[in-house]
């Protein structure tokens, strides 16, 4: 008896189901596409990548300019006092602390300055898909590259073509 009326369950509620699935628009995109077409985003990464590499340069002269005074130091140590030997052992301590304070502050600014490009293009993206998706009619967009399986419609293009609309009028002029 409870076998049989789980299968009239069953079969009552599989026509829902199918009718509530068959109904879910399902669309996808390439966001790897969609991200690699913003102009500003290029920009900004361009501008990342040279902060990126001044940086590193300025690590490197800092640290060639504690090499010498160490290098200095090592070859002096035994002709000075223990008094000049303790002040210029804590200045080559002072210089590697400035050191590894300044790389320290550089990469929290590239840090920020990434955080705040992805947020940026996050946002983007994501009012683009969802004008896109709502035009359409879509219920889920989902990213082709995160999935096994990416049936549906593509609206890539569709999508990169709102967030070159919406990010000309987000640069400042």
């Amino acid at each position: 008896m409870k076998k049989q009326l789980f299968i009239l369950l069953f079969l009552l509620l599989c026509p829902f189901y199918n009718a509530v699935f068959a109904q879910s628009k399902v669309a996808h995109i390439n966001t790897k596409t969609v991200l690699d077409t913003i102009p500003s985003r290029k920009k900004e990464l361009l501008e990342i990548q040279e902060i990126t590499k001044q940086s590193e340069a300025e690590l490197i002269e800092l640290d060639k300019q504690l090499q010498k005074v160490y290098n200095d130091y090592m070859a002096k140590k035994g002709e000075q006092s223990e008094v000049v030997n303790q002040y210029e052992e804590n200045r080559i301590q002072k210089m590697q602390q400035d050191l590894q304070n300044r790389e320290q502050e550089l990469n929290t600014v590239i840090q920020k300055m990434s955080m705040a490009l992805n947020e940026k293009t996050y946002s983007l993206v994501k009012e683009a898909v969802k004008t896109i998706a709502t035009k359409k009619g879509f219920q889920y967009v989902i990213d082709q590259e995160a999935t096994l399986f990416s049936g549906g419609t593509d609206i890539t293009s569709e999508v990169v073509a709102e967030v070159l609309r919406l990010d000309s009028l987000s640069v400042k002029p």
